[in-house]
């Protein structure tokens, strides 16, 4: 049993030096309700849930990524540390390996601890385990109450709310969006619409058609990916998928071309998964047209070409993806020094992803140690563990195991972290 203030790397001392006198209430009634109760993780003799079986090297992986994003020093740099640490969270569910997420996030010292544990019972919910929900989606919301900043708060109780409305008590999710800021509160229809039954669909139509009216940057953002949920929920029936993705576009003049593109991804995913590629390439094709209505940085130009060549492969367009993909590394080259040093590793790593999903493997590892050489060119060792970490991370998630000399350049640039940082 841990007490609550043990989720932050403060003493009791420290917490009642550094907190105003009405947080210092909260946290000491948060103590008290601990030496009664109990928080923090508490094992059952059988976890709920246990990790699927992964590749020795996706192993590897996940563990180097976390101990890089972990060798961040918690003071000054505590938010990007979290940050890191919460990215190997998400990648960890996404790979099916639950515990592997918990145990992580058991390990987080700020607001993204809540987070992890939120999102953890979300995905428990979602494959239909409900035990020891209750008690992580609590410890979130305890988190929550001591988040410093409101949309940190609002970031762990939309997903709260999320997971409430999974679990079917919609009153409860109402209560915890009520406060908080539009920006966040707008997420819960996206699971309000992965729910819609036939009789739903026109209500929840209406629902995104008030939100859009709002003329609220934020609400019309989140009613069009709820959208994109009912063009998931009701695929099969041609007539509502059409309207769904009329209401998409004809809404979307607010919103800029990055979100446009990220909407039609969405969509073309979700085309590929009901397996219709003559829709996703479709989508692919609307995606690519409001890119070339744009002019882009190298930064950004380069990632999305490379996201949407490899849905154009997906999608059946071989072709076309590898051709595209095949200009990219020269481009890099030559606008290479047009790219703030920080930014050129993350900036290569979506075109060795999109390399190993058209099945080139040898050129997925090329362009992998590129970017590793890339992040290692600032001088402080933060961004370069975060980039480490990234990379690592991209790997695991996309099956790329490192030969040997990847393998000991990664060993290499892990080792030397260290001041500046």
């Amino acid at each position: 049993m841990r007490p609550l203030l043990s989720l932050f790397p403060l003493t009791q001392t420290e917490a009642a030096a550094k907190y105003k006198p009405g947080i210092r209430f909260l946290l000491i009634a948060m103590i008290a309700a601990a030496a009664l109760t109990g928080y923090g993780r508490q094992k059952t003799e059988t976890e709920v849930l246990q990790d699927k079986p992964l590749a020795g090297f996706q192993n590897d992986l996940l563990m180097t990524a976390f101990q890089t994003a972990s060798a961040i020093p918690v003071k000054p740099h505590i938010k990007d540390r979290s940050r890191a640490q919460y990215k190997v969270v998400s990648a960890a569910l996404k790979l099916d390996q639950p515990q592997r997420a918990l145990d992580y996030s058991d390990k987080i010292k700020n607001w993204r601890r809540g987070l992890g544990y939120a999102d953890w019972a979300f995905y428990c919910v979602q494959r239909g385990v409900t035990h020891e929900v209750p008690h992580y989606l609590d410890l979130a919301e305890q988190i929550s109450t001591v988040a410093d900043q409101d949309w940190r708060r609002d970031r762990i109780k939309v997903r709260i709310a999320q997971t409430r409305l999974l679990l079917g008590d919609s009153g409860q999710s109402e209560q915890l969006v009520a406060d908080i800021d539009a920006s966040e509160s707008g997420k819960v229809e996206r699971v309000e619409s992965s729910l819609a039954d036939e009789e739903d669909f026109e209500p929840q139509m209406k629902a995104i058609d008030g939100l859009i009216a709002s003329g609220n940057f934020d609400l019309i953002k989140n009613a069009l990916f709820a959208c994109t949920q009912l063009f998931d929920r009701f695929y099969d029936d041609a007539d509502r998928r059409e309207t769904v993705e009329r209401k998409i576009k004809s809404s979307w003049q607010p919103l800029p071309y990055t979100i446009r593109i990220d909407l039609l991804a969405e969509l073309a995913e979700i085309s590929l998964k009901h397996t219709d590629p003559t829709g996703a390439l479709e989508l692919v094709h609307d995606a690519q047209v409001a890119m070339d209505k744009a002019t882009w940085p190298a930064e950004y130009r380069i990632p999305l070409t490379a996201r949407l060549a490899a849905l154009c492969f997906r999608a059946g367009d071989e072709e076309t993806a590898r051709s595209r993909l095949a200009e990219l590394p020269a481009q890099y080259d030559e606008e290479k020094n047009t790219i703030i040093n920080i930014y050129r590793a993350e900036t290569l790593t979506p075109v060795a992803e999109a390399f190993q999903t058209a099945g080139d493997t040898a050129s997925a590892l090329k362009i992998y140690k590129q970017a590793l050489e890339a992040g290692v060119e600032n001088p402080n060792s933060r961004p370069r563990a975060e980039d480490l970490s990234a990379i690592c991370l991209s790997m695991a998630l996309n099956q790329v195991e490192p030969d040997e000399v990847l393998w000991a350049r990664i060993r290499e640039v892990q080792a030397a972290l260290g001041d500046p940082w």
